[in-house]
């Protein structure tokens, strides 16, 4: 195909003018120039049109969800609910003119037609004021249930700007999935992840998980040096260091004492009583042994571990919340999610995946999902912005005996730093989830890790998308798109 270059012939154009008589070359550039700016301006309307198109089809879409629900003996009712959801949808509605939508009754469900004019700005040059857009929608009576999960990273790396982006954005997808929606068929429901799930004190004693009663464990007396008769005193003062949290370069702080005068005098050594270790649990769920942390099976004979601590390790973890029809609970769910800022703020990317799996399966511990089936579709939303920074076991960090882990469990924590182990587990995972035909969506938020950037790739499928974000605002069009994608799952054509 011949190519032509417009700053040549513009170029060519100019000297040419140059070398005629005026007269003339007023008319020629007349006659040249018109055709021009009515072509590039023609480019501008028809990518007017196209947004309008798109824009239009999303409305219609949704008034075809909501039309669906009207009484079938009830035109007049149906045509109005389509015509108030088409244009409380329709977000640019000035750029069309006399908008005519039909509803029209299905053997099996409804078709909505719409069709409008859009005023050109440029065309009008060469006699052409508008152009007609056209679009439809057809749904059929029986809608598909959608189930969704959003597994989503709240881990320490997500503080600040990004966890507002994500809730901003997870909330968009909300109002998207309900918007005109049968709230029975739709359920959606939410598992917030760091290296740890917390599934809700509630859940106490669902089936398929083992939480013991809270025990008391004695302590050995508190024995020390002591130096009763010191005259010591010392300034201090709070200093800052740098360190790294989950992956994040950051700032950490301690004491720092200084101008110390007096003595010490003679040491003495004290012991004392202490009471009982007090363990209790928060809601955080360990993992299983292999291969049953990467399969959703035997919970009757190998429950979930549940983590039993002196103290509530994970308390900035919010919850999972299991799903829902109701949009006020989810929504609230969302908006509380935050970000841990301690050592217990890590990523371990499967156990939110495993969580996530769960909610959406019929089967123990839980088992508010319907049953795997054409009629209902199952969707997961994986969100992260790094690498797993953990993995099973409690690695270096000693202290954890101290706080519940025992030899014979230490595989039920997260405290590993086998980043290889994690990415196993994370792909096997993924590799079974699909195996369930659920659909699955991955994000990477604003992630620099090749390698995670790969298995989120690999693990999205059945459908579902891999989105790469580098900000807040490619994150909502990742969850609109998310949203479209799914809209059009219940609409037959």
């Amino acid at each position: 195909m011949q190519s032509f270059s417009l700053s040549k012939i513009s170029s060519s154009f100019l000297k040419f003018l140059t070398r005629e008589d005026k007269g003339v070359v007023a008319v020629i550039f007349a006659i040249v120039l018109l055709p021009i700016l009515a072509f590039s301006g023609a480019m501008v309307d028809y990518s007017a049109v196209s947004s309008a198109r798109s824009e239009m089809q999303v409305a219609v879409d949704v008034a075809a969800l909501a039309a669906v629900k009207a009484d079938k003996n009830d035109d007049e009712e149906m045509q109005e609910i389509a015509e108030n959801v088409f244009t409380d949808n329709l977000v640019n509605a000035a750029f069309a003119n006399n908008i005519e939508l039909v509803a029209t009754r299905l053997e099996d469900g409804v078709r909505v037609d719409v069709t409008t004019s859009i005023n050109t700005s440029f065309l009008r040059l060469i006699g052409i004021s508008s152009l007609q857009v056209s679009v439809y929608s057809e749904v059929v009576d029986s809608l598909l249930g959608i189930e969704v999960v959003m597994v989503l990273d709240n881990t320490f790396s997500m503080n600040g700007e990004k966890m507002d982006g994500l809730k901003t954005a997870a909330d968009l997808l909300v109002t998207e999935l309900f918007s005109g929606a049968d709230n029975d068929n739709i359920r959606v429901g939410l598992v917030p992840f760091t290296q740890a799930v917390n599934i809700g004190t509630s859940n106490r004693d669902e089936p398929g998980i083992d939480i013991p009663d809270d025990f008391s464990v004695p302590q050995a007396d508190s024995c020390r040096w002591t130096y009763p008769n010191s005259t010591r005193s010392c300034e201090r003062e709070r200093v800052s260091y740098d360190c790294v949290v989950d992956g994040v370069e950051t700032t950490c702080q301690r004491w720092r004492y200084f101008n110390c005068t007096g003595d010490r005098g003679e040491r003495v050594w004290v012991c004392s009583a202490r009471s009982d270790y007090r363990f209790r649990w928060y809601g955080s769920m360990g993992s299983r042994d292999y291969p049953l942390n990467v399969t959703d099976e035997s919970y009757d004979t190998d429950p979930v571990p549940g983590l039993m601590t002196r103290w509530n390790l994970y308390w900035a973890t919010r919850p999972l919340t299991r799903l829902t029809s109701d949009e006020d609970t989810i929504r609230s769910a969302i908006s509380r999610m935050r970000t841990a800022q301690n050592n217990h703020s890590y990523t371990y990317i499967p156990v939110g995946l495993i969580w996530g799996w769960r909610l959406l399966s019929n089967a123990e511990p839980f088992t508010d999902a319907a049953p795997y089936g054409d009629a209902n579709k199952k969707v997961m939303v994986i969100l992260t912005d790094g690498a797993n920074t953990r993995s099973i076991g409690i690695g270096g960090y000693q202290w954890m005996l101290n706080q519940g882990a025992r030899p014979s469990n230490v595989d039920s924590w997260h405290y590993g730093d086998d980043v290889d182990d994690a990415n196993e587990k994370t792909e096997e995972l993924c590799g079974n989830i699909r195996g369930d035909n659920i659909i699955v969506y991955t994000i990477a938020f604003d992630v620099d890790d090749s390698d995670i950037e790969e298995i989120l790739q690999n693990c999205a499928g059945n459908g579902g998308s891999y989105y790469d974000a580098d900000n807040s605002s490619e994150l909502e069009a990742a969850f609109e798109d998310i949203a479209d994608s799914l809209r059009k799952l219940r609409i037959s054509k």
